[in-house]
């Protein structure tokens, strides 16, 4: 009998380190997806404040949640991510809706760059052939 009871008790003793090892873990990756998001944060603040808080395509001082931070080639490129070239503010209408904004008509977009920031999208061209992942 007490042979049955110190077996059960090593069980359960097993089963809470394994918990623990499972807590750990999952902090692990809350604690990437923090950084992640703060280097986020840093990229946009960044990208604004070079373009001066202004809509690119407008030309209209942007400001509060009207402000974004527009990623020209997607996050997944991860070399990117951070790069403030890959980056350009927008207001919201330019950015998600209406037929002239990024997310909405990426054809449109890509030609509104080639005639207006062609150094921009040259250098990101560049990278973008350079990048192997």
């Amino acid at each position: 009998m007490m042979e049955i009871v110190k077996k059960i008790k090593k069980i359960k003793k097993i089963k809470k380190i394994k918990k623990v090892k499972k807590v750990k873990k999952i902090k692990k990756v809350r604690s990437k997806k923090a950084e992640y998001r703060e280097l986020d944060n840093i990229w946009k603040t960044k990208v604004k404040q070079r373009d001066n808080y202004m809509c690119q395509i407008c030309n209209k001082k942007v400001e509060g949640k009207n402000c974004h931070a527009h990623h020209i080639l997607p996050r997944q490129f991860s070399k990117l991510r951070w790069d403030v070239a890959n980056g350009i503010t927008l207001c919201y209408r330019h950015h998600k809706v209406g037929k002239f904004s990024a997310h909405q008509n990426a054809i449109w977009f890509y030609g509104w760059m080639r005639a207006n920031k062609i150094q921009q999208l040259r250098y990101l061209i560049t990278k973008l052939t350079e990048y192997k992942e």
